[in-house]
């Protein structure tokens, strides 16, 4: 599917629309299933690469270390087709995430992925455990027209408002106690599902579903 435009007050773009998140331990499949999901968009993505490894996966990405880089790159490819990998190597973590935060929202138009979102938030930054500028693309990204994608290996350090606003949840293989964490979203019934999933399978959950669907599997 290649949609894409702003439908029903979401950002489309291929399979993706307002909020996904990707949770499962190293090696379940999160990067394989998001690889392929940027690929069906046909407009902009900006994915921020925290751990700085992901260059040699995602291919045909705009490499760009520092925000200036980034201003400069969107302001000749706004609402064009681009793939840009941020990743920060030098400086103050949080500061090019909040940058980067800043920039998508002042441009909009795209798909903002986010690698290892567990690593973005936490109690430092105060009751809604994340930073200003994920709490206001969070809130109010579908008025910059932005929606996200997010990988996590520890969920629970991501922030619940995060997960509460997600739309989609691709779920894989994971640990019992983040078994436990999801009932008070998607439900025991669905949980329950979880526990047979097998390497490169997960439950995809949709808001407003009661059940939820297994997908994916190994892939020749």
């Amino acid at each position: 599917m290649k949609t894409r435009g702003f439908i029903d007050g979401e950002y489309q773009d291929g399979e993706l629309r307002g909020m996904t998140l990707l949770a499962g331990m190293r090696g379940a499949g999160k990067t394989t299933e998001m690889d392929r999901l940027l690929q069906t968009c046909s407009g902009g993505v900006l994915f921020f690469d925290s751990l700085s490894k992901h260059a040699g996966v995602l291919k045909g990405y705009v490499v760009v270390h520092q925000p200036g880089e980034l201003k400069a790159y969107l302001t000749r490819n706004h609402k064009k087709r681009f793939r840009i990998l941020y990743q920060p190597r030098t400086g103050d973590f949080d500061a090019h995430f909040q940058a980067v935060c800043d920039i998508v929202k002042a441009f909009g138009w795209m798909i903002f992925g986010i690698d290892e979102l567990d690593k973005c938030c936490g109690p430092r930054f105060g009751p809604s455990n994340m930073p200003r500028g994920l709490y206001e693309l969070v809130n109010y990204g579908r008025h910059a027209i932005v929606s996200m994608l997010a990988t996590a290996r520890n969920p629970s350090r991501v922030s619940y408002d995060f997960v509460n606003e997600c739309s989609y949840m691709r779920l894989f293989h994971m640990q019992n106690r983040y078994l436990k964490y999801f009932e008070q979203f998607i439900g025991t019934e669905n949980v329950a599902r979880m526990r047979s999933l097998q390497k490169f399978q997960y439950l995809l959950w949709r808001d407003g579903e009661e059940h939820a669907q297994i997908c994916g599997g190994r892939r020749l």
